[in-house]
């Protein structure tokens, strides 16, 4: 986790900032790694209700109001936080929560976000989702359910993407955030990926040409010998760490749920498929579906080159 230089670590509004989980694992990283850190919030526009009591208050004076207090809190958390060695400062802005914290991650240039993800019917809402979506950089949602644990993580890797520059590089860098994390919470590691020999089913069925079972399993086996290979290289890159290797046979968006949920994982680190440099093309469909199914924490992660849509 020393790659993280620049923390961005989203305040709860919920909780008291000295015992928010985000802001604890935040400074935990920061002291181990001496990286900066930012207590940032977002203060939502108080909109139409507060225009009924415009004959009692200011809405102007009682919004600054609203953010000033707020600053001044996280601004007293900083200045302890500082007296014990770490590098914090506080910032609260006022505006659409998602927006305003991919904003103030692009201009501040923080390498990675850490929040705790908002209470939902489902594993995660609408804001988390347009802030793992949007956001250029790392994010780490924590389940407040699994704050405390930190003792199995998942890499959950595409051996397909190896076959381009781009691919390999985000292999690894799930790879490397899932490994410094292990080490650091002397979690066990475990690396994924899972595959499917292309037109399997069509060969199967005789859609395209003739081919015979035995000559199907044949390819099946060589495709999986291939697979394993390429996932014990890439394990191998990261020899001084115990990691165990999970080759599955089928659809990622299926099997990764159902192995994490099985296997109480308590984070997933996975990228987000879609193509960089084109803004709005964000996140891929099996990574989005895996996400809404997994219970654990995610961390999630897209090339260096991605170029968010908001500005």
């Amino acid at each position: 986790m020393k790659r993280f230089k620049n923390i961005m670590i989203k305040v709860n509004e919920h909780e008291a900032p000295e015992s928010d989980i985000a802001v604890l694992k935040g400074i935990e990283l920061a002291k181990r790694t001496g990286a900066k850190v930012m207590l940032f919030d977002v203060i939502e526009p108080l909109g139409n209700i507060i225009s009924r009591y415009s004959d009692i208050f200011n809405a102007k004076d009682l919004t600054e109001n609203i953010v000033g207090q707020r600053l001044a809190q996280l601004k007293k958390l900083a200045q302890g936080l500082r007296e014990q060695g770490v590098d914090v400062s506080a910032q609260v802005t006022m505006g659409k929560n998602f927006i305003e914290i991919v904003k103030a991650i692009i201009i501040n240039n923080n390498d990675l976000l850490i929040k705790v993800s908002n209470p939902s019917e489902q594993n995660f809402d609408s804001n988390d989702f347009h802030i793992m979506r949007k956001c250029p950089r790392p994010v780490w949602l924590i389940k407040a359910t699994q704050a405390n644990k930190i003792s199995k993580i998942l890499a959950a890797v595409d051996l397909s993407m190896e076959l381009h520059e781009e691919g390999r590089a985000q292999n690894r860098m799930i790879m490397g955030i899932a490994s410094s994390l292990s080490q650091f919470k002397n979690a066990q590691m475990t690396v994924m990926s899972c595959w499917q020999l292309y037109g399997e089913q069509a060969l199967k069925t005789g859609m395209y040409t003739k081919i015979s079972s035995d000559e199907i399993a044949s390819l099946v086996n060589k495709e999986e010998h291939e697979q394993k290979r390429n996932l014990a290289l890439l394990a191998g890159e990261y020899a001084n760490y115990n990691i165990e290797e999970v080759l599955l046979k089928g659809q990622a968006k299926t099997l990764i749920p159902e192995y994490v949920n099985s296997n109480d994982i308590d984070i997933v680190v996975m990228g987000t498929i879609g193509r960089s440099g084109i803004p709005g093309l964000l996140i891929g469909n099996t990574s989005e579906t895996v996400i809404q199914k997994i219970n654990s924490s995610v961390i999630t992660l897209k090339p260096d080159n991605f170029l968010s849509p908001i500005k």
